[in-house]
């Protein structure tokens, strides 16, 4: 055998027990579980640690890291995650078709099983331009790949409820090739949740309230806990997995790179669930087995003979942070020991020179039939609320009052528009970023139009990134891969 594990305490997520066994691993599979010592090419001795199936992340967004497949992968495995679905909404929605294909083959260079979902929404909304429109013939085409397992979250709830028909042919096509469809329903109830349902929606990520959540779950929608950087759920919501063995698990969704470095990934919402007292093993399934078996996919997700090696050793079931982590047979990552140097996929210069509108040469006014109109944001929240407030001036550093522009950046409208925005609290200068959800357009709030002009001319300058501006002062974070990803490694 190439690699065995001997007298360790195996989590066996499928009967919910804890035994000590020696795993033995040939190639890519474990072949052998044994109640005695194993030997072969790599012994790792397990004595007093946790063999535990790798993690699993039921929908996530990789752009949302800022990084690259390849160097996201670098970010999480390390934190013990073995697989993810992923929606490619974000490369989609800028690049359409040669996005998708892109990614898809940067998915297959990391090291680690990157599943993806076509994305169901692209554009996601008909208010703003973005760079491709994604129909039924395309989502035929990216599901008829064998690694993308589902049609991404269907955000289009009004559409299902209502039966738009292009809506209901893509639910269909994905039904035929016999695939699932990903939900995103927040706060649906009463007769619109159970059409969106009846749609052939299995799941969602979006649920704000416990209550919400066992409504969904007793009409047959399966449960996705999220743990991202802007979006989590409520600790109560938590409990359901007290009663909830099979249709309960985990996702990050979106999550920037610092906070994987900081808090960790899947493991992080084991880790909660483990302090808010749910037991250790049906964390652990939540965070492996029951995505694996939600998509179908019986070769992995737990500690049984002929399936995927995806295992773990872990010290504790605290803070479950791998020691050694075995993808595909291989070890990945060993504590204390740097991991390979991992070379970034090459990316096609339409995609790494995706900004196609020209520098500007002024920002516009705020029209005067909207003075009173205001954006509300508050940190940490998603959602905005509309304020409506006695402006007198386009901006009041004093009043918190200021000037919010969006510049199309595909070269379809050249439009530019900019309004009111309180609650970002700047003194001075300006903030710019090319990732605005989801039509990723040129977004740039500030106190002043000179600041904000020069951060609207750096981002086109820089082909995407994330800038802040005071003056001649200028710092550009750069995101050359579709004005979302960086070209470097976390």
């Amino acid at each position: 055998m190439d690699i065995v594990i001997n007298n360790i305490n195996r989590i066996d997520v499928i009967n919910e027990v804890i035994d000590k066994v020696s795993v033995g691993i040939a190639g890519s599979i474990i072949t052998q579980i044994s109640d005695k010592s194993l030997q072969g090419n790599i012994i790792i001795d397990g004595t007093n640690k946790y063999l535990a199936p790798a993690f699993f992340d039921a929908h996530f967004h990789i752009e949302s890291t800022n990084l690259t497949p390849v160097n996201f992968a670098e970010a999480v495995i390390p934190n013990g995650t073995a697989a993810i679905v992923a929606d490619c909404h974000e490369i989609c929605n800028v690049a359409g078709m040669k996005g998708f294909h892109y990614f898809r083959h940067a998915c297959h260079h990391a090291r680690m099983k990157i599943f993806l979902t076509a994305p169901s929404c692209v554009p996601s909304s008909h208010f703003g331009t973005n760079g491709a429109n994604l129909g039924v013939p395309e989502i035929k085409e990216m599901l008829s790949y064998d690694d993308v397992v589902a049609l991404g979250e269907m955000m289009n709830f009004p559409g299902v409820i209502n039966r738009n028909p292009e809506v209901m042919a893509k639910i269909k096509a994905t039904h035929d090739m016999g695939k699932i469809v990903n939900g995103h329903a927040p706060g649906l109830r009463g007769k619109n949740l159970r059409k969106y349902i009846s749609a052939g929606i299995y799941d969602d990520h979006e649920s704000l309230t416990l209550p919400e959540m066992k409504k969904k779950l007793s009409l047959g929608m399966k449960i996705f806990l999220r743990e991202g950087s802007a979006e989590t759920v409520p600790d109560d919501c938590y409990t359901l997995l007290k009663t909830e063995k099979d249709d309960v698990m985990f996702c990050a969704d979106d999550k920037l790179v610092t906070d994987i470095l900081r808090q960790g990934h899947i493991n992080f919402n084991i880790r909660k669930a483990v302090k808010l007292g749910i037991d250790p093993i049906r964390a652990v399934r939540a965070g492996s087995y029951n995505t694996a078996q939600h998509y179908n996919m019986q070769d992995r997700g737990c500690i049984e003979m002929n399936k995927i090696a995806d295992v773990l050793v872990l010290p504790d079931l605290v803070t479950f942070m791998p020691e050694v982590v075995i993808l595909n047979g291989a070890v990945a990552y060993q504590k204390d020991i740097p991991s390979p140097t991992v070379q970034m996929y090459p990316v096609p210069d339409s995609i790494m020179h995706s900004i196609q509108t020209k520098l500007i040469k002024a920002i516009p006014a705020i029209s005067q039939k909207y003075y009173g109109h205001v954006i509300e944001v508050e940190d940490g929240m998603v959602y905005t609320k509309k304020l409506i407030h006695d402006v007198k001036e386009e901006i009041s550093i004093k009043q918190d009052i200021l000037k919010l522009v969006v510049v199309e950046r595909y070269g379809e409208t050249g439009n530019i528009s900019a309004c009111h925005v309180h609650g970002f609290g700047l003194k001075k200068g300006a903030l710019g970023s090319t990732v605005a959800h989801d039509c990723h357009n040129i977004i740039v709030v500030g106190t002043n139009d000179e600041d904000i002009l020069t951060a609207v001319n750096q981002l086109i300058e820089h082909q995407g990134g994330l800038c802040a501006i005071n003056g001649t002062d200028i710092t550009v974070d750069e995101l050359r891969v579709g004005g979302l990803m960086s070209t470097k490694n976390p």
